[in-house]
């Protein structure tokens, strides 16, 4: 059986033995850029993730100062945000969460339980941006 280096060493030359090492040199940049990439998308899903509340709370203060939604249905979506952003089964006058004055969240609770189930009035939607701007300031990241 013929040799196949000798058999195409005039059609491939051989490859100095610089080249092999430049190669291996490559590889390790390309690992790092890659290895980079992947801890900036952690990086930005991460800052994303954290921002969620923030985000969903200047949702419901903007559509109450654009009057987009009845002030019962915008109050049921700041109840909802509260209980997720609190991690509580149901939001209680007695019982306020860790960092919250306790008088600051009863009036809080139940102004939120006025708009959501008393009769409209002509001032709710200003009450409820009231009421965003005060949860936004229970938290440095809400």
């Amino acid at each position: 059986m013929p040799d196949p280096r000798q058999e195409l060493a005039d059609i491939v030359p051989p490859s100095p033995p610089g080249a092999i090492a430049a190669a291996d040199g490559d590889l390790a940049g390309w690992g790092l850029a890659a290895l980079g990439v992947a801890v900036l998308a952690a990086g930005l899903a991460w800052g994303w993730r954290r921002g969620r509340a923030a985000r969903g709370l200047r949702a419901i203060a903007v559509a109450a100062a654009a009057r987009q939604g009845t002030p019962a249905v915008l109050a049921g979506r700041l109840d909802a945000w509260a209980r997720a952003r609190f991690r509580l089964t149901r939001l209680d006058a007695a019982q306020a969460p860790a960092g919250v004055a306790a008088v600051d969240w009863a009036d809080w609770v139940v102004t939120l339980e006025r708009l959501r189930f008393a009769p409209a009035t002509t001032d709710d939607l200003a009450t409820l941006a009231s009421l965003c701007t005060r949860a936004r300031s229970w938290s440095r990241h809400v």
